[in-house]
């Protein structure tokens, strides 16, 4: 079982867990307005590749956000971190015991485990 997360770190993701699911949303919808937008794709190029878009960020919406408890937080931290949805900005305010596992997992993902 891995080390809880620290008390600092815990309360600090609680506090921008609304702003961070608000952030990978603007994301999604600038991506759908692309595709919406896109002169190259036909009507119904554009349904399809949307409803690709929508089935594979609702995946990473759930991934992230769905079940935020504490005994699974190193989980959520891991797929925001690799769905880009954590900042430097974020990570800086964290501990840097926390900060630690991050860059951990951070090499973890680049070796493809």
């Amino acid at each position: 079982m891995s080390a809880p997360i620290p008390e600092k770190d815990w309360k600090y993701l609680k506090n921008i867990r609304v702003g961070l699911l608000s952030s990978l949303c603007e994301r999604i919808n600038n991506n759908a307005m692309e595709i919406l937008q896109s002169v190259e794709l036909s009507s119904c190029e554009k349904y399809r590749a949307l409803f690709q878009h929508i089935e594979d960020s609702n995946k990473i919406v759930a991934q992230c956000f769905d079940d935020w408890r504490r005994s699974n937080i190193w989980l959520k931290v891991a797929e925001l971190n690799r769905n880009n949805v954590l900042t430097e900005e974020h990570v800086r305010h964290l501990s840097e015991e926390t900060r630690q596992r991050i860059k951990r997992m951070n090499q973890l993902n680049e070796e493809g485990f």
